[in-house]
Protein backbone atom coordinates (compact mmCIF):
# COMPACT_ATOMS: atom_id res chain seq x y z
CA UNK A 1 0.00 0.00 0.00
CA UNK A 2 2.76 2.16 0.65
CA UNK A 3 4.14 2.12 -2.99
CA UNK A 4 0.28 3.03 -4.36
CA UNK A 5 0.67 6.13 -1.77
CA UNK A 6 3.74 7.26 -3.15
CA UNK A 7 2.81 6.94 -6.81
CA UNK A 8 0.30 8.86 -6.74
CA UNK A 9 1.64 11.45 -4.34
CA UNK A 10 4.59 11.72 -7.39
CA UNK A 11 1.99 11.99 -9.98
CA UNK A 12 -0.48 14.40 -8.58
CA UNK A 13 3.23 16.91 -7.59
CA UNK A 14 4.26 16.22 -10.92
CA UNK A 15 1.42 17.49 -12.12
CA UNK A 16 1.16 20.36 -9.60
CA UNK A 17 4.97 21.41 -9.66
CA UNK A 18 4.82 21.86 -13.30
CA UNK A 19 1.68 23.65 -13.61
CA UNK A 20 2.84 25.89 -10.92
CA UNK A 21 5.85 26.50 -12.85
CA UNK A 22 4.15 27.58 -15.84
CA UNK A 23 1.66 30.23 -13.72
CA UNK A 24 4.53 31.73 -11.84
CA UNK A 25 7.23 32.05 -15.02
CA UNK A 26 4.90 32.30 -17.84
CA UNK A 27 2.67 35.49 -19.09
CA UNK A 28 -1.11 34.72 -18.84
CA UNK A 29 -0.82 34.94 -22.89
CA UNK A 30 1.72 32.64 -23.47
CA UNK A 31 -0.65 30.03 -20.63
CA UNK A 32 -3.56 30.61 -22.40
CA UNK A 33 -1.94 29.52 -25.64
CA UNK A 34 -0.85 26.77 -23.83
CA UNK A 35 -4.41 25.57 -23.47
CA UNK A 36 -4.88 26.72 -19.74
CA UNK A 37 -8.23 28.47 -20.90
CA UNK A 38 -9.50 28.73 -17.32
CA UNK A 39 -7.30 31.61 -16.39
CA UNK A 40 -9.07 33.52 -18.58
CA UNK A 41 -10.71 35.67 -15.73
CA UNK A 42 -7.88 36.06 -13.55
CA UNK A 43 -5.53 39.29 -13.84
CA UNK A 44 -1.34 37.99 -13.82
CA UNK A 45 -0.74 38.19 -9.87
CA UNK A 46 -3.48 36.09 -9.31
CA UNK A 47 -2.04 33.32 -11.50
CA UNK A 48 1.22 33.92 -9.61
CA UNK A 49 -0.04 33.57 -6.40
CA UNK A 50 -2.10 30.21 -7.68
CA UNK A 51 1.12 28.68 -9.02
CA UNK A 52 2.94 29.63 -6.06
CA UNK A 53 0.50 27.62 -3.90
CA UNK A 54 0.29 24.97 -6.47
CA UNK A 55 4.18 24.45 -5.84
CA UNK A 56 4.43 24.89 -2.36
CA UNK A 57 0.82 22.17 -2.03
CA UNK A 58 3.10 19.69 -4.44
CA UNK A 59 6.04 20.32 -2.02
CA UNK A 60 3.69 19.50 1.37
CA UNK A 61 2.44 16.35 -0.12
CA UNK A 62 5.73 14.90 -0.52
CA UNK A 63 8.15 16.45 2.14
CA UNK A 64 6.61 15.49 5.41
CA UNK A 65 6.28 11.93 4.83
CA UNK A 66 9.67 12.38 3.00
CA UNK A 67 11.35 13.47 6.00
CA UNK A 68 9.11 11.76 8.53
CA UNK A 69 8.32 15.25 9.93
CA UNK A 70 4.55 15.47 10.89
CA UNK A 71 3.87 13.44 8.28
CA UNK A 72 0.14 14.36 8.77
CA UNK A 73 1.19 17.61 6.99
CA UNK A 74 0.80 15.34 3.77
CA UNK A 75 -2.59 14.65 3.83
CA UNK A 76 -3.37 18.01 4.94
CA UNK A 77 -1.86 19.11 1.35
CA UNK A 78 -3.83 16.54 -0.66
CA UNK A 79 -6.99 17.84 1.00
CA UNK A 80 -5.72 21.49 0.25
CA UNK A 81 -4.99 20.37 -2.85
CA UNK A 82 -8.10 18.77 -3.84
CA UNK A 83 -9.96 22.34 -3.01
CA UNK A 84 -8.23 23.72 -5.25
CA UNK A 85 -9.87 21.44 -7.84
CA UNK A 86 -13.31 22.37 -6.69
CA UNK A 87 -12.59 25.87 -7.47
CA UNK A 88 -10.89 25.15 -11.06
CA UNK A 89 -13.46 22.46 -11.90
CA UNK A 90 -15.96 25.54 -10.84
CA UNK A 91 -14.59 27.80 -13.47
CA UNK A 92 -13.82 25.49 -15.64
CA UNK A 93 -17.73 24.59 -15.62
CA UNK A 94 -18.57 28.08 -15.77
CA UNK A 95 -16.65 28.64 -18.85
CA UNK A 96 -17.92 25.89 -20.25
CA UNK A 97 -14.52 23.34 -20.52
CA UNK A 98 -14.04 20.21 -19.45
CA UNK A 99 -14.41 19.42 -15.59
CA UNK A 100 -12.93 15.65 -15.95
CA UNK A 101 -9.41 16.58 -15.32
CA UNK A 102 -10.22 18.02 -12.05
CA UNK A 103 -12.84 15.18 -10.91
CA UNK A 104 -10.14 13.18 -11.43
CA UNK A 105 -6.98 15.12 -9.94
CA UNK A 106 -9.83 15.86 -7.13
CA UNK A 107 -10.48 11.96 -6.29
CA UNK A 108 -6.72 11.27 -6.49
CA UNK A 109 -6.09 13.67 -4.02
CA UNK A 110 -8.97 12.69 -1.18
CA UNK A 111 -7.85 9.29 -1.63
CA UNK A 112 -4.27 9.93 -0.71
CA UNK A 113 -5.62 12.12 2.49
CA UNK A 114 -7.46 9.28 3.31
CA UNK A 115 -4.56 6.64 2.45
CA UNK A 116 -1.96 9.07 4.50
CA UNK A 117 -4.62 8.96 7.30
CA UNK A 118 -5.53 5.88 7.62
CA UNK A 119 -1.50 5.40 7.98
CA UNK A 120 -1.50 7.88 10.37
Amino acid sequence: MTATIWILKGVIALIFTFTGIYKIFLPKAKLLAKGMKGLIDLDEKQIKIAGILEVLGAVGLIMPTLLNIYPILSAISAICLSLTMIVAGRINYKLKLSIIPNIVIFIICILIAFLELKNF
